[in-house]
């Protein structure tokens, strides 16, 4: 008999018979099998998979007060999941982003009364996430990915506040930056709060009037936070600026290039990354690495740069990037693997000293774990793109 629990319940002696979740780094399981490893039985405790399905005729059945996993994902489905969790890091994450949650309903609540926007009162919110985030970022930010399409409006700026924060710290940003660019992150849509509901959660693609009104939200924002009180510059800058573009083709005011400051730019790359891996009211969630690799596809969109920095960020490496493998070998991903991000299918070839240009001889596969994301400015690769192509061909 197949039953679905919650990956907390599970036991040794259970016959594992499926897993299921969106968590791009849930255990990869080849076969069905019966759980004989106290290790794998604490990778699924501490998992943030939505069930995993046993077969209690071959293995062990559930215990007399089990939990059934919740039918649908989703964060407040696995908050009611994690009233019960025993393992304090998982209990700590779920509860996180349940505060934050309930924060982010008030702040919405405050603009829609008129009420003025206080970053003190935020504050042990966002200290609240910059820890989990320092502690787990992989973790934390697989949680975040789970919302269900009515947890969205809440969360999203959750997920782009530990986005950012996770962001600043790859990029070494001074701590009071880190900061500054978290609460950037949690206020960046605040002004979506003044759009019409009907046009804000429509299930199909916008009119241009409707988008027109849609593209107000940025400078709507912008004057609700210089309203508040001890709003930093870079909550401003992010607010009005995020949906700006490197070639200058984005909104409200067309700047491009150096006219638009780090915390812009790294906006723009938090906001759209969280939008295309969330469940929406007019599309399902893409993967992290089909995201990553249709984001690194929109030239002029984002700093390239930055988008590099990004991917190492969050430790994925979607197909057609340039990668370090053990042994100073180079590749690139002509497979990537959601299940375990950083052992995608990759097609080397010999890395050699710099200055040189890369040929790929000695071509193979592997499967080896990535150990970094490369930019090919580094290595001297003339011509990235027609190099990338010819490893890819036929892939």
């Amino acid at each position: 008999m197949l039953r679905r629990i919650s990956p907390c319940d599970v036991q040794l002696g259970m016959y594992v018979h499926a897993i299921e979740g969106r968590w791009a780094e849930q255990p990869h399981w080849p076969r069905e099998r019966v759980l004989d490893d106290e290790g794998e039985v604490a990778l699924l405790r501490k998992s943030v998979l939505t069930a995993v399905v046993i077969d209690t005729d071959k293995g062990r059945t559930v215990p007399f007060n089990g939990r059934r996993a919740p039918a649908q994902a989703g964060i407040v489905a696995g908050l009611q999941v994690g009233k019960t969790v025993n393992d304090p890091a998982m209990k700590g994450l779920l509860q996180t982003v349940g505060r934050s949650r309930r924060e982010v309903m008030k702040i919405v609540e405050d603009v829609r009364l008129g009420r003025p926007i206080s970053v003190a009162r935020l504050g042990p919110m966002l200290l609240d996430l910059s820890e989990q985030v320092e502690r787990n970022a992989a973790a934390f930010l697989g949680i975040l990915r789970l919302k269900a399409r009515d947890e969205y409006t809440y969360l999203h700026s959750v997920a782009v506040s530990a986005l950012m924060m996770n962001f600043a710290r790859v990029l070494d940003r001074p701590a009071e930056e880190v900061s500054a660019l978290g609460m950037a992150g949690l206020l960046h849509d605040v002004g979506k709060i003044a759009m019409p509901p009907a046009i804000l959660n429509k299930p199909g693609k916008l009119t241009d009037e409707e988008f027109a009104v849609m593209r107000r939200h940025s400078q709507d924002g912008a004057r609700i936070l210089k309203a508040g009180t001890g709003v930093p510059d870079e909550a401003f800058d992010v607010c009005l600026h995020h949906h700006e573009r490197m070639d200058g083709k984005g909104y409200p005011f067309g700047l491009s290039g150096d006219r638009l400051s780090l915390a812009a730019r790294m906006g723009a790359i938090c906001d759209v990354y969280d939008a295309l891996t969330s469940h929406r009211a007019y599309k399902d969630a893409w993967s992290p690495q089909k995201a990553l690799a249709e984001m690194q596809s929109w030239t002029g969109h984002f700093d390239p740069v930055l988008l590099n920095a990004f991917l190492r960020s969050l430790g994925i490496f979607p197909r057609g990037s340039l990668v370090r493998l053990r042994d100073s070998l180079l590749g690139v991903v002509i497979v990537d693997n959601a299940e375990q991000p950083t052992r995608p299918t990759v097609r080397c070839f010999h890395s050699i000293p710099m200055g040189a240009p890369i040929a790929p001889e000695d071509v193979r596969l592997a499967h080896d774990n990535v150990l970094t994301l490369e930019d090919p400015a580094d290595w001297r690769i003339v011509d990235w793109p027609a190099v990338r192509d010819r490893m890819l061909a036929g892939c």
